[in-house]
């Protein structure tokens, strides 16, 4: 059962005990008439959860230390269960699955289990989670919001969080065989992202404007639209000076080496004489550097290879600042590098090679209306056309 106390500074404390054990939860609550009755409604409610069996430690004190210690005393209490609880099958799922994904992507699926989904359901039967509970749990965080007022999480985001949980819900029902409660669910629908590309002006005025020592690393980026990932994975070994070709091979994410995102990832880009010479420049600075023999073309002082959130918080939004432009993403450099290669007129087939895309399908739903006038896809040309009839 659980009791109210008033500990001796006036503030209200709770006082369980559950399982034999004694549970003692302050608040910071001062014990004024309206709060201990608000108090006493909350303490009637446990009592009868209580009674029947339901009370769960984390819904009234998330943020307690002894949430753990409620839990394996409640499932020591209750060893016949039919099915497993949430935390223990999600764990063995994810190391089932963990094989089969990149390293990158494997940190992104445990930080969604042990950030969002163990701490949610992971004391529940799987077989007891229901597509009400998921629904819940999925607007509050949608609710979540910045200091600023704006969303803490897109839609996107959320999607990617319950992705596992309806994987596991699903492979649990088949394995365990009970009625898979996600059915009906759907996920949210995604907002499309916006692209802000830069101007031919915008890329001289940031390229001007950016220390020298890094101006040949976003020519690279403005010229080619490689992903960063693919720019500080890029070994000496892939550059080809005799042919003219940078060879996409690999990726550098979360501190390790891997492969290309996709199989059309892996390609061949022709360098232009700016590309040329930058990466000539680069060749020549880096044999009279100390790390000369590092296999990265791009790397810090201390000879380790670059990574985004250093190009992100050290180079690119300050360089924006400084030069006056509106802030954007890193990876408006990918999108700058299709619009004006669109301007430009450009074969769509020769610039999906270069981005690694599987068809240009993407290129003209997402970069074409940025390029309208300045490739006179505007409909003027034929207007003109008609008027000389």
């Amino acid at each position: 059962m659980a009791h109210l106390r008033v500990r001796p500074n006036g503030r209200i404390q709770f006082d369980l005990h559950l399982y034999g054990q004694r549970f003692r939860e302050g608040t910071k609550t001062m014990a004024t008439p309206k709060n201990l009755s608000n108090a006493k409604s909350q303490l009637k409610k446990m009592n009868a959860e209580i009674d029947l069996g339901t009370f769960q430690y984390r819904d009234y004190f998330p943020h307690s230390k002894k949430v753990a210690q409620f839990e394996r005393l409640q499932r020591a209490k209750h060893p016949d269960r039919l099915y497993p609880f949430f935390d223990h099958f999600a764990n063995d799922w994810f190391e089932r699955q963990r094989p089969k994904w990149k390293t990158s992507y494997q940190q992104t699926v445990r930080n969604n289990l042990d950030r969002y989904l163990i701490p949610t359901f992971g004391n529940t039967l799987v077989a007891d989670i229901t597509l009400s509970h998921v629904e819940h749990e999925r607007h509050s965080l949608v609710a979540l919001e910045k200091t600023d007022g704006e969303r803490k999480l897109s839609n996107r985001r959320i999607n990617n969080i319950f992705w596992p949980l309806v994987a596991i819900l699903s492979l649990a029902a088949e394995e365990y065989e009970f009625t898979y409660p996600l059915r009906r669910y759907k996920a949210l629908k995604e907002e499309k992202a916006d692209s802000h590309p830069m101007t031919v002006t915008e890329v001289q005025q940031f390229l001007q404007t950016v220390p020298k020592q890094w101006r040949d690393y976003f020519i690279l980026r403005f010229w080619t639209g490689m992903r960063s990932c693919e720019v500080h994975g890029l070994y000496w070994e892939h550059i080809d000076f005799a042919h003219r070709l940078i060879r996409i091979r690999q990726n550098y994410v979360n501190g390790e080496v891997g492969d290309v995102k996709t199989p059309k990832s892996r390609r061949d880009l022709k360098m232009c004489d700016t590309l040329y010479e930058a990466l000539q420049r680069i060749a020549a600075n880096k044999d009279d550097s100390p790390n000369h023999n590092s296999p990265f073309v791009f790397t810090l002082d201390n000879g380790q290879p670059i990574d985004t959130h250093y190009v992100s918080r050290k180079l690119w939004y300050p360089t924006l600042k400084k030069a006056g432009l509106k802030r954007r993403r890193p990876y408006e450099t990918r999108h700058t590098a299709a619009v004006l290669h669109i301007a430009a007129h450009e074969n769509p087939l020769y610039i999906s090679h270069m981005l690694g895309h599987s068809n240009t399908r993407l290129l003209f739903e997402v970069y074409a209306p940025y390029v309208a006038n300045a490739s006179r896809s505007d409909g003027s040309a034929f207007g003109a056309l008609m008027q000389k009839g």
